[in-house]
């Protein structure tokens, strides 16, 4: 679980996701670029309540991108890690 402070000085939390996470994101998805907004809304808690999409849209731009980097910053070793051993 990584945590994260917001500019208004509430907590994000980013727990630990699983495949059922990302297949949820995939299925649900209406373009790809909205996976990581619908893995976000699955792993994401504020203050310790479940984040929706319209949290994510109502939030500052500045907190989404430091959530959106440290989210991705999770994750991204596993997918640097599988390309370079290709």
């Amino acid at each position: 679980m990584k945590e994260i402070n917001l500019s208004d000085g509430r907590k994000a939390t980013i727990q630990q996701g699983k495949g059922k996470d990302l297949f949820w994101a995939q299925r649900n998805a209406s373009d790809p670029s909205d996976i990581i907004k619908l893995l976000m809304v699955r792993l994401v808690k504020i203050d310790g309540e479940q984040v929706t999409e319209d949290i994510l849209d109502d939030l500052p731009i500045g907190d989404v991108m430091l959530l959106i980097r440290e989210f991705s910053d999770s994750y991204s070793p596993l997918l640097v890690e599988k390309q370079s051993s290709a």
